[in-house]
This record gives C-alpha cells, sequence and structure tokens, in this order.
C-alpha cells in the first residue's frame, strides 16, 4: 500500500519517533502498539513503514507527540477518517432483561447507541449489526450481572452451549440467565443461590413459550 502523496518532515519525524520507541523496548512490538491504540497491526506497519503518517490523536495517545506540540497543519493533514472507522455503534433498547422477576418482552425500541472499537468486537468475531445492548433489573445473576449493568448480547448466537449466559423469553418474561444442560435437558439457571426463586436451576418446558434472543458476549459494570 503506498501513500498517496509523500509524508511531510513532521510526519516522518513521528514516524521516526515511533520507529526508535520499538527498537529500544525489546518488549515492545508493532502488535503491542496496535492493541495500546486500538488499531491493528497492519496499521501500525503502515506508520513505521513511513506509508501512512501517524493520526495527531494516535500520536499523543502513544506518548510521542503532545497535541499542543503537535503543529495545527499536521493535524489538518494527518488522516482522521479511520477514526471514527474504529468504532462501531451499537443499538442501545429501552427493552430491560430481569435478572429476578420477569419483565414482559415487547418490541425492541431502539433508544441511544453505544460504541464498541471495532477492533475488539473482529478478534470476538462479532458483527455489529448483529448486537443488542439492554439493561439489567434484580439481583438473581449477582456478582455476574447486576441490576442496571449494560447486557450486550450476540442476536446471530441463539444455539445453547452449556454454562453461556443468554437473553431469552420465558413463559412470558424476558430474562438473562445461564443456561446448562442436565442429562440431556437444558435448565435455566441464575448466579445468586441467595435468590429463593433461583437456589436450584429449573427446567425447560417448552410449552412455556421459550426463546433465546442472543448469547451475552459482554457485561459493563460499575465497581465500588
Amino acid at each position: 500500500m503506498s501513500a498517496k502523496r509523500p509524508l511531510t518532515p513532521e510526519e516522518k519525524s513521528i514516524a521516526a519517533r515511533l520507529r526508535s520507541i520499538i527498537a529500544a523496548n525489546p518488549d515492545l512490538t508493532e502488535e503491542g502498539v496496535a492493541s495500546t491504540v486500538g488499531v491493528t497491526q497492519g496499521q501500525v506497519s503502515h506508520w513505521t513503514g513511513g506509508r501512512l503518517p501517524v493520526p495527531a490523536r494516535r500520536a499523543a495517545a502513544l506518548g510521542i507527540g503532545d497535541p499542543s506540540e503537535i503543529s495545527v497543519a499536521y493535524r489538518e493533514i494527518a488522516p482522521q477518517k479511520s477514526l471514527a472507522g474504529d468504532w462501531s455503534d451499537i443499538v442501545g433498547v429501552r427493552q430491560a432483561a430481569a435478572l429476578g422477576d420477569g419483565a414482559v418482552p415487547d418490541e425492541y425500541a431502539e433508544t441511544h447507541k453505544l460504541k464498541f472499537r471495532a477492533e475488539s468486537l473482529r478478534r470476538k468475531g462479532l458483527k455489529a449489526n448483529k448486537l443488542a445492548v439492554l439493561y439489567g433489573r434484580g439481583e438473581s445473576m449477582t456478582p455476574t450481572i447486576k441490576n442496571g449493568d449494560a447486557i450486550l448480547f450476540d442476536t446471530s448466537d441463539v444455539q445453547p452451549h452449556d454454562g453461556k449466559i443468554y437473553v431469552i423469553q420465558y413463559d412470558g418474561e424476558l430474562l438473562a440467565k445461564r443456561l446448562i444442560e442436565l442429562g440431556g435437558k437444558w435448565f435455566i439457571d441464575s448466579d445468586n443461590k441467595a435468590d429463593p426463586k433461583w437456589r436450584k436451576p429449573k427446567p425447560v418446558d417448552e410449552t412455556k413459550d421459550f426463546k433465546i434472543y442472543g448469547r451475552v458476549r459482554w457485561i459493563g459494570s460499575w465497581e465500588d
């Protein structure tokens, strides 16, 4: 891949500084740099090879250029278009998934979007257009999922796997629960065994309108 134009002296200087930092640190690799700033190793290789300029924000994040010291010209010239592509919008919906007593499922209604790093989704083999985020309500899945936590689930992953957490509909309720297989049968289980309603796994009764909406892949939570 060749640059569309020659690098400016300032761009060459920042690229050289990046190369020297990697060369001087035996524990630092292009892969490590890529992970730090959330891009691919190939992108870093283009930077160090002088084929593309390091975006100003990336230079600042890597500690090789303070934003106040990077010229206005560099900030205007260095490509920023890739930055938007580094993030994926995931639909947030108003529906709450109950962790204890069920919530009545309704049609998902988009209320907002949450941004996730596109590279992180790719590493997990996830597609943004198949993901959604809703919020937990209740305490029966603590400590794994707490009341109010954001729950990202993959709507393309609806085949149950033993021990994984899913957003499900069961007996007219929308739940975020763990599905476990015992003796060839599937059971709905909760992590908080102090909850009297969920001390034991409940066998899935197919006559009770059982549906898997997707597998939970990420949980956003506050730490005390």
